[in-house]
């Protein structure tokens, strides 16, 4: 006998479609085609209307394909014993999981939703449990989910100007764990769940060049790439060059901040163009190219007064004012430019009590900076707080510029005490 869950398989067939095809055209798992055609699933309501436009039948004719063939006597046409269906032809079962209430009480009646993907969004997916949830339910993802999602996202973001790389990986892990769950099942809100992962993937790589892991980073970057080409996001793709910049030769990284910023044009941008203006300011600096540096670093002030950090891309609400500050000084220092002293002293101001990771850069870029301006005694005073900071956050940009500023210590008393205890303290 051939059954309507045969017919759908046919239909794909004869429009000559592979099931990894039309699994792809549907944002799904080739797994989930071969369970459908296969009967032991069935499409969730969102994927049926795009499933019928891709096999060009109505939506009559696709609910007559998906609905099973009743036998018609106790042992069915061919004679032969009937199985039971699965739990989601059960209708009894699925409106069981709907009406399951807590007891009804004189402020609210609240209803259990037993919904995986509502788990893990929550945060279940730290737990191996929560995983199997999302794989097992393959339920679609709401809009609610969806931005539940992207504010998780931007938490990591948040959570890591204030968390060491090696505790925020393991978060990072578990968030594109259940992202990954949950893109086959996105449906509408696939470019959405897409840039959250590609942002995710990003700060992962970001993190991972921090533990000192630089192959496992670049293969984050490449995916994170690929993210953005397939949610076709321009600004997804600036932040991964941003990040890749500091991994590259200085001419490669101009190449790549200036291909960032076009990505990073038009309003609420403001922000990521100053960052990477800033950025390609230290590579030319670093190259020699004096002009380069100094126009870039204009621009870069420039877009920092139309800028908003905590209401623009989360990826960019580190570079507050003591950062851009902390980069023009690092630039100034490498060209010796005699607005250096002032430029590093109205940093200092800016920073305050900043007690971020941001911190690190900054004290690192200021006690390099005031070295090269001659002021060697405020040098070893914010290099031993820059000093303090990296150990505390375990930061490798602050390992990378006291390492430089060791070098660069001239041989009085107090410098060579800064040395020592730099070398001390990150052997």
């Amino acid at each position: 006998m051939t059954s309507r869950r045969d017919g759908l398989a046919e239909r794909r067939s004869a429009l000559g479609y592979s099931q990894e095809q039309l699994a792809d055209r549907l944002g799904i798992a080739t797994s989930t085609v071969v369970r459908w055609e296969a009967g032991r699933a069935t499409p969730q309501p969102y994927q049926r209307p795009r499933l019928a436009r891709l096999l060009r039948i109505s939506a009559e004719e696709l609910n007559e394909l998906l609905t099973p063939r009743r036998p018609t006597g106790p042992f069915g046409e061919a004679g032969a014993a009937v199985t039971a269906p699965p739990f989601e032809e059960f209708e009894e079962f699925e409106e069981f999981e709907e009406a399951v209430e807590v007891p009804e009480d004189d402020v609210n009646r609240r209803r259990f939703q037993i919904s995986a993907v509502a788990a893990l969004a929550a945060g279940a997916a730290a737990e191996p449990w929560g995983r199997l949830a999302a794989a097992l339910d393959g339920g679609g993802v709401d809009r609610t989910t969806a931005d539940g999602l992207r504010e998780a996202t931007a938490a990591m973001f948040t959570a890591e100007e204030h968390t060491t790389a090696r505790q925020l990986a393991s978060r990072l892990s578990a968030h594109l764990d259940t992202l990954t769950t949950l893109l086959p099942g996105a449906g509408v809100h696939r470019a959405a769940l897409t840039m959250a992962a590609g942002e995710t993937a990003a700060l992962a790589g970001w993190t991972a060049w921090d533990l000192g892991r630089y192959e496992e980073a670049q293969r984050y970057y490449r995916v994170a790439r690929l993210a953005a080409e397939r949610a076709g996001h321009a600004p997804l793709h600036a932040l991964v060059l941003g990040y890749t910049s500091y991994a590259v030769a200085p001419e490669t990284a101009r190449a790549m901040l200036t291909a960032a910023q076009e990505h990073v044009r038009g309003p609420g941008y403001a922000t990521a163009r100053s960052w990477l203006c800033a950025r390609e300011a230290e590579e030319a600096a670093a190259s020699g190219d004096r002009d380069a540096a100094v126009r870039a670093l204009d621009r870069a002030l420039v877009a920092f007064d139309y800028a908003d950090p905590e209401r623009e891309q989360a990826w960019v609400s580190f570079f507050r004012r003591p950062r851009l500050g902390s980069m023009q000084v690092a630039t100034y220092a490498r060209l010796n430019h005699p607005g250096l002293g002032a430029a590093a002293d109205r940093t200092l101001a800016d920073l305050g009590g900043d007690d971020s990771k941001v911190r690190v850069a900054v004290l690192g870029d200021l006690a390099a900076g005031y070295l090269t301006a001659g002021d060697v005694e405020r040098a070893v005073e914010i290099g031993r707080r820059a000093l303090a900071a990296t150990v505390q956050s375990e930061a490798t940009m602050g390992r990378v510029r006291l390492t430089a500023l060791a070098e660069q210590l001239p041989p009085t008393r107090a410098a060579r005490d800064l040395r020592e205890e730099i070398r001390a303290a990150l052997v």
